[in-house]
């Protein structure tokens, strides 16, 4: 399976108050290059405005983790930098479109930092170019401007607010119906064993024992009786191996499809593409496995979510002679060595209970997880 999903509604949101942000600098920008038009200020503010512009959609389009933070803070260069350039008050609004960044990146916490830093900057600027004249005038401007970056700020600490929860409610949505669609093959796996048990023991049982009533029956019986003896013990051995028959597809019948289970963890992300291969395995048949193979699928997806900076992931089951592997990986860049942290212990521990290995790498295509139980245990 290969799914690249439709983008929801907060991603929409996300892409208007990208461009918002994008006419934002250009009109504000173009604005301060034109107040230092004729001067050879001019070219340097539209150098630097152009540069803002290349830079943010750098930063939320492209770029992820440390380059969207290098994008940040060279955003932040160009601002500081135009600051002394325009001696205009207006040019203070493009920290709106910084500080929004800001959230998104550190939180709302070093948000509140990176904003009295601006602050202080853009007052030491019009203190340069204007002294303390008119000094109340600037104040009221500066204070203006200031609580319109509040505004944005706690406008944006809502949205991301509410986006991470939608997020949260989505993942428990995908955990409850993978964790359902395991607990529907497994009571159905458990029903089919329980009645080809019953089939095997009672039935079967009783045939043998009517086959064997019946060849005794053609050595006590002389004639056109004994011919129809002989026709019903022949029409018992075929009903019994019809039974055995039907006693063993019922058990082969009874293996977990752990790939159902796994696109029903995966369906429903959002502008992600999760690759599902699971043609080289066999189905398993022990619910425990199966379980240990889902529940670390699941946090191998959701560290992929929440820690990466992939699109795409891919997730597949192979066998060999002696173990059956899950691998899941992703094309994110590497960030430095891997500290384990809770989910990765957590999933160390479920798997050596198993008698398994699990193993993690990353390299410059991406992270990769496996997961091994030995081939013994599956079917």
């Amino acid at each position: 399976m290969s799914a690249n999903k439709k983008p929801s509604n907060l991603i929409d949101s996300q892409r208007a108050l990208n461009i918002s942000g994008i006419l934002v600098i250009a009109m504000v920008g173009g604005l301060g290059a034109y107040s230092v038009s004729g001067t050879p200020l001019f070219t340097v503010a539209v150098i630097l405005s152009v540069a803002q512009i290349a830079l943010f959609v750098h930063c939320t389009q492209f770029a992820s983790g440390a380059d969207s933070k290098l994008s940040f803070w060279l955003q932040a260069l160009c601002i500081g930098t135009l600051f002394f350039v325009v001696p205009s008050d207006f040019i203070y609004i493009l920290t709106v479109v910084w500080l929004v960044q800001s959230v998104e990146l550190y939180g709302v916490r070093r948000t509140v930092w990176h904003f009295a830093g601006t602050a202080v900057l853009f007052t030491i600027a019009q203190l340069i170019y204007f002294g303390l004249t008119s000094l109340l005038d600037h104040i009221i401007s500066i204070g203006l401007y200031s609580l319109f970056n509040m505004f944005a700020i706690s406008v944006v600490q809502k949205f991301v607010g509410e986006r991470e929860q939608k997020e949260h409610m989505a993942e428990l949505n995908r955990d409850l119906l993978a964790t359902r669609d395991l607990l529907s093959q497994s009571s159905a796996q458990s029903e089919r064993l329980r009645i080809s048990r019953d089939l095997h023991d009672i039935l079967g049982h009783h045939m043998t024992a009517l086959i064997l009533n019946l060849e005794v029956a053609t050595h006590q019986v002389e004639g056109e009786p004994r011919e129809k003896v002989e026709q019903s013990l022949a029409l018992a051995k075929l009903l019994l191996s019809d039974l055995r028959s039907t006693v063993g597809e019922l058990r082969e019948e009874g293996s977990i499809n752990l790939e159902e289970s796994i696109n029903a963890l995966v369906s429903g992300i959002p502008d992600f593409t999760i690759d599902v291969d699971f043609n080289d395995a066999a189905k398993i048949d022990d619910v425990e496995l199966a379980e240990t193979f889902l529940r670390c699928t699941q946090e191998a997806v959701t560290n992929v979510l929440r820690h990466s900076n992939a699109d795409r992931c891919r997730i597949e089951m192979n066998k060999d002679d002696s173990s059956y592997t899950l691998s899941v990986s992703d094309n994110g860049k590497a960030s430095g060595d891997i500290q384990p942290g809770n989910g990765l212990k957590g999933m160390e521990e479920r798997v050596n209970a198993m008698g398994g290995e699990l193993a993690w790498r990353q390299s410059e295509k991406g992270f990769q997880l496996t997961v091994s139980l030995g081939a013994t245990q599956l079917s």
